[in-house]
């Protein structure tokens, strides 16, 4: 059950809150091959946890809007729960994230740009491990910016961009014959940031040409921060078609998209198991795409 609210005091100054309560039931079972149940199977958890959020907004002047919230949550943030015993510890992951920021749209709404800070703690993080395994780690913080701007110079030309920055750490996570406390979460870049371009000609069939870019910075693939993945920076190009209702009278809209990914056929990590902390995933090659899109 939840429930949301925002209340205006003022024309410019407004509350925003949320209440959740949640039932979360598990029931688990397991066997051998015989079909026999294994020794503390089956076994029931259940939980009911109260999360909630309140903030604000405060239009300042016109355009320009400050923001703060305060958020609360929980869930089951076990990688897999069918790798814990009855005899381990499940319990419910929980988390509180403060956030603040501000955006400003001017120059007639042709330009935007926003910033936000956050400060995220979660508890009782069950982190994978080689060999199919869990650890518990007893907090995960998180403290990260992130900024973004939009410019429309002229009205066929849009120019955007985002920037983010995070801390990640772990802390009181200690083990049988070690401790990761102090090292980063595994496939957390601290600097990931993205930029785009396009041009739209008006011609009876509009067409749009745009180019995007992502850099990610380096990520470890396991809690023990060993193996580095490094940062890899990759373009896409792209162009659609418009298509006249004329053309397609059944529908409102159509669009026909032609995409390349990865045009410079980077190649790249862009994912690590913990699970298996030999092995990575490989982002995709350059990819050649072509969609059609309709609308009614």
């Amino acid at each position: 059950m939840s429930f949301e609210d925002r209340l205006k005091l003022t024309r410019s100054f407004a509350l925003i809150g949320g209440l959740r309560v949640e039932h979360i039931g598990l029931d688990r079972n397991s066997t051998d091959k015989a079909g026999l149940e294994k020794a503390g199977f089956p076994y029931t958890k259940d939980w009911a946890p109260v999360t909630g959020r309140i903030g604000y907004t405060w239009e300042a002047v016109p355009g320009l809007t400050f923001f703060s919230q305060y958020a609360t949550g929980a869930d089951v943030a076990a990688n897999n729960i069918f790798l814990l015993l009855p005899t381990q510890p499940l319990d419910l992951t929980t988390s509180r994230t403060y956030e603040t920021g501000v955006k400003h749209l001017f120059w007639d709404n042709r330009a935007e740009w926003s910033f936000s800070a956050y400060d995220i703690l979660r508890k009782n993080v069950y982190a994978a491990a080689g060999g199919q395994a869990l650890n518990i780690a007893g907090r995960q913080e998180s403290k990260g910016v992130e900024l973004a701007a939009s410019v429309r110079p002229i009205e066929p030309l849009r120019l955007w961009g985002n920037i983010a920055y995070v801390d990640a750490r772990y802390a009181d996570y200690n083990f049988v014959g070690g401790s990761f406390s102090g090292n980063t979460p595994p496939n957390v870049p601290r600097i990931v940031a993205n930029a785009g371009a396009s041009y739209r000609f008006f011609t009876p069939w509009p067409v749009e040409l745009g180019m995007t870019g992502r850099h990610v910075g380096d990520r470890y693939n396991t809690d023990a921060n060993v193996v580095t993945m490094k940062a890899y920076t990759v373009a896409d190009v792209y162009a659609f078609v418009d298509i006249p209702k004329a053309v397609f009278n059944a529908v409102d809209q159509a669009r026909l998209t032609f995409r390349v990914r990865n045009i410079t056929d980077k190649r790249y990590a862009i994912w690590g198991d913990p699970f298996y902390p030999d092995q990575i995933l490989l982002g995709a090659p350059r990819t050649y795409e072509v969609s059609a899109a309709f609308k009614w």
